[in-house]
């Protein structure tokens, strides 16, 4: 078996859509062949939903921090209240 971080990156390779087909193929012979690489994928996958989670939460706090103060402060009156001239208009 390659060294770790030789299937590490294999992984990540696969994982993120970056592999080619025979790459993908041989990581996929490497999984059926290895419990121990199949595991560190799993985790590996795991690891990449909760980046994207967080990085999506984090996303939508600054979206609604910045609703917040376009909205209700009110140097920003005459932003909010084009805005909400637009969206009457339809």
């Amino acid at each position: 078996m390659k060294t770790l971080l030789d299937n590490l990156q294999m992984a990540e390779d696969c994982l993120l859509g970056h592999a080619s087909d025979e790459q993908r193929l041989l990581f996929e012979a490497s999984l059926l062949l290895y419990p121990a690489l199949r595991e560190d994928v799993h985790w590996q996958r795991k690891t990449y939903h909760i980046i994207r989670a967080y990085g999506r939460q984090r996303l939508r706090h600054e979206l609604e921090a910045m609703h917040r103060t376009l909205f209700t402060a009110p140097r920003h009156r005459a932003f909010r209240d084009k805005v909400l001239r637009i969206f009457q208009q339809r």
